[in-house]
């Protein structure tokens, strides 16, 4: 029992020498996970690219594949645009209210900050991973 509690203490006594993660440490992973975010939005709107231009000559597609209903496909390919628009949206409403600048807080405020942050961010990033996947296997379909 007192080598346990010994140990304990010791073990106690090693975390509390540790110095305290940096909030700089935070933001800047948070930044570098943004960054490889950024990276799909070009996906995104070469993705949109190519759904409005399906969309504009539904008469051509047509033509190439006769055996597909232009309603339902105009249907799709609008759900499909409005999709990639509302993640992109929701990245761009992520970057307006991210605030690098955390003056006047703690550090531990401001580690829980960035934390709350990258939580948002990773949120953007399965959006956009998904609506990708989504509207890249539609387009597939038309060799686009």
């Amino acid at each position: 029992m007192k080598r346990t509690i010994g140990i304990l203490l010791v073990i106690l006594a090693a975390a509390a020498c540790k110095p305290g993660v940096d909030y700089k440490t935070k933001r800047d992973e948070v930044m570098k996970f943004h960054d490889v975010v950024m990276a799909d939005q070009g996906v995104v709107v070469n993705n949109q690219m190519k759904l409005d231009t399906l969309l504009k000559d539904l008469k051509g597609l047509k033509a190439k594949f006769p055996e597909i209903d232009t309603t339902a496909e105009k249907a799709t390919i609008t759900a499909l645009i409005a999709q990639l628009t509302k993640a992109e949206d929701s990245m761009n409403d992520w970057m307006h209210k991210f605030e690098p600048d955390v003056t006047g807080k703690s550090n531990e405020a401001a580690i829980q900050y960035f934390k709350d942050e990258m939580v948002k961010i990773v949120a953007v990033d399965s959006l956009y991973k998904k609506e990708i996947r989504s509207s890249a296997a539609y387009l597939s379909k038309f060799g686009k």
